[in-house]
C-alpha cells in the first residue's frame, strides 16, 4: 500500500531519479569515427553498435549494503555479468546524447565526456524529466509503486532491446536457415521469413501476464 505519499525511488547508487538528457554539440570538424576513437578501449564504456556505448560502474563488493534509504524502490539496468549501467551515450547527428537517471550520474558522466573529449564538444545542453512529471501524465491517476517502475524502466529496457536487435541484424538467426536477417531481407522469400520472424519476436515479448511491462511495450516496428 501506498498510503497518501508516492514511494521513494531511487537508483542503484542511492541517488533519487530524475531523467537526463545531456547533449553535447559537436565542434564542426568531428565525425562520429572521431568520438568512437576516443571511447575506444575503455573499460568503462562499452560500445554495442557505432553509434551506442554503455557507460559502466563496478557490480558492489559481496556484502555490501545498498546505499540510499532502506525502504525505496531500486531501478536499475545490469549488463549479463552483473555490471551496472550508469546511462547510455549515443551519437545523433551533430550531438553526442548522455541519458542517465539522475543529477549525480548526469554531472559525472558529463565530467567523464568533456574529460575524453575535450574541445571536440562545445558546452552541453540538459534536459530533465521527474517522476513527479511521469505521474501528470497520469492524468489524475494515483500509480501504483509498479506503474512508478515500469515508467522508470521502460526507456532503458528499450534501449537495450535497440542495441540487442540491431546487433541481431548481422548475426545468424536459426529461424532464417542460419544466415542474418540484413542478408536474407535481400531475397524476396527471404523477406517473407524476416516478417515472420519479427512477428514472432513481437508474440514473445507480449505475451507475459503484464500488458504494461516494459518488455512487452517494445515497438518492433
Amino acid at each position: 500500500m501506498l498510503g497518501d505519499n508516492p514511494p521513494l525511488v531511487c537508483n542503484s547508487d542511492g541517488d533519487d531519479i530524475v531523467f537526463h538528457e545531456v547533449r553535447f554539440p559537436l565542434e564542426a570538424d568531428i565525425t562520429e569515427n572521431d568520438i568512437a576513437d576516443r571511447f575506444a578501449g575503455r573499460d568503462d564504456l562499452r560500445q554495442e553498435n557505432p553509434r551506442f556505448w554503455n557507460w559502466l560502474g563496478r557490480p558492489p563488493a559481496k556484502g555490501s549494503t545498498r546505499p540510499g534509504h532502506p525502504d525505496a524502490l531500486v531501478a536499475g539496468v545490469t549488463m549479463e555479468d552483473g555490471t551496472p549501467v550508469l546511462g547510455n551515450l549515443e551519437s545523433k547527428g551533430r550531438f553526442l546524447v548522455l541519458m542517465v537517471n539522475s543529477a549525480e550520474r548526469a554531472q559525472r558522466g558529463a565530467e567523464l565526456v568533456q574529460n575524453i573529449l575535450g574541445r571536440m564538444v562545445r558546452a552541453p545542453l540538459t534536459t530533465i524529466q521527474t517522476i513527479e512529471q511521469l505521474k501528470a501524465a497520469h492524468q489524475g491517476k494515483r500509480p501504483s509503486a509498479d506503474d512508478i517502475l515500469r515508467e522508470i524502466a521502460a526507456p532503458l529496457v528499450h534501449a537495450m532491446l535497440d542495441k540487442q536487435y540491431r546487433a541481431t541484424l548481422d548475426e545468424p538467426v536459426g529461424m532464417l536457415g542460419d544466415i542474418s536477417p540484413r542478408a536474407a531481407a535481400r531475397t524476396k522469400a527471404g523477406r517473407q521469413k524476416v516478417a515472420e520472424w519479427l512477428k514472432y519476436l513481437e508474440m514473445r515479448s507480449s505475451s507475459g501476464p503484464d500488458p504494461q511491462d516494459p518488455m512487452a511495450t517494445y515497438d518492433f516496428s
